[in-house]
């Protein structure tokens, strides 16, 4: 019985082209009160293979390279075989090694995805200025309070702005629409399906439909914008084979061929719009859809690292907290001049 467990228990590579380069990613925390590591990247990963060797981890864990953007934080992929959480198993090896090249490190975690979406039918009185108590910060509070496992890693924001809400509200209006990230792809499901509760009251959410640098438009088949914010129809352009008409028009024309309209087949000569190669858009191999999901991250690593400093300023240096992204005080702020 223990054999079997243990066979079980057994990780085992992940099947080629089953693995995304998302699953594969795992950042690094660190003391922000520590310097910065002036150790090379490659010496950190080198540091950590050694160590996974050394401990007999499975031979397709190990890192392909470690990176280090602009701030000095880390992250790391693993190899094609194996996903962030197989890594995640060995987490007390990898930091032990981490920490010989960059004394910061405390912890490993896997590259938790956001998603944006939107609420309509928020009260000015309540949520907008510095009368309101705090603003879309209390409404971040009351979001949190109010759902379980709800965690909104940045400040809430008007949709359209500071402007537009001002001017909607000396147009007489009397609330407007908010847009926030919700932390894990799970969650925003769940949050999607279900709603969520602020103050005691329940609002039906939406996706944010926005454009980012990996939102592949199922119009033109290119990244960095979505099918809304797609120009016309003129723009089309198939996934599968580059041609100038919608992928879900995509026909064989081999007489005999049982592919449905909007199927890849054998018998289609695949190709990309976006870098030409032989492959259909949306191929992990093309280079554009690598460089749309780096600069995606980038994206995701900066705005996560603000949030860290907006918060090491208001409670390790009891400074004055900074303001919302939409302008208005935060609810310690609103408090202290109360």
């Amino acid at each position: 019985m223990k054999r079997q467990q243990k066979k079980k228990d057994e990780l085992r590579p992940v099947p080629p082209g089953q693995n995304s380069m998302e699953k594969r990613i795992v950042t690094f925390k660190r003391d922000n009160r520590l310097p910065l590591s002036q150790k090379k990247d490659l010496d950190i990963s080198s540091e950590m293979n050694r160590a996974l060797f050394e401990a007999k981890v499975p031979h397709f864990v190990p890192i392909q390279g470690v990176t280090k953007n602009t701030r000095g934080c880390l992250s790391t992929i693993t190899t094609p075989g194996a996903t962030a959480e197989m890594l995640i198993k060995y987490r007390e090896i990898v930091i032990k090694a981490a920490r010989k090249v960059d004394a910061g490190i405390v912890d490993i975690e896997t590259n938790e995805l956001w998603e944006k979406v939107k609420m309509h039918g928020f009260n000015f009185d309540r949520y907008l200025g510095k009368k309101t108590g705090g603003g879309l910060e209390k409404l971040r509070s009351e979001l949190q309070a109010g759902n379980e496992g709800v965690v909104l890693p940045l400040a809430i924001s008007w949709i359209g702005g500071p402007k537009d809400v001002q001017k909607k509200k000396a147009e007489g209006k009397k609330a407007s629409s908010v847009v926030f990230a919700v932390k894990g792809s799970k969650m925003a499901e769940k949050v999607l399906k279900g709603g969520l509760r602020a103050a005691g009251v329940k609002y039906d959410v939406e996706r944010f439909m926005t454009a980012v640098p990996d939102s592949f438009c199922g119009v033109s088949s290119r990244w960095g914008h979505v099918e809304a914010k797609c120009g016309a129809l003129k723009m089309a352009a198939c996934m599968l084979c580059a041609g100038r008409h919608l992928t879900k028009d995509h026909k064989c024309n081999v007489v005999g061929c049982k592919a449905n309209a909007g199927q890849n087949c054998t018998h289609n000569v695949d190709k990309c719009v976006n870098c030409k190669g032989n492959h259909i858009a949306k191929a992990n191999v093309c280079v554009k859809k690598q460089e749309a999901i780096e600069t995606a991250r980038e994206e995701r690593r900066t705005w996560k690292e603000r949030e860290g400093e907006r918060r090491n300023v208001t409670t390790d240096q009891q400074k004055k907290p900074e303001r919302t992204e939409d302008g208005e005080p935060s609810t310690a702020e609103a408090e202290e001049k109360a």
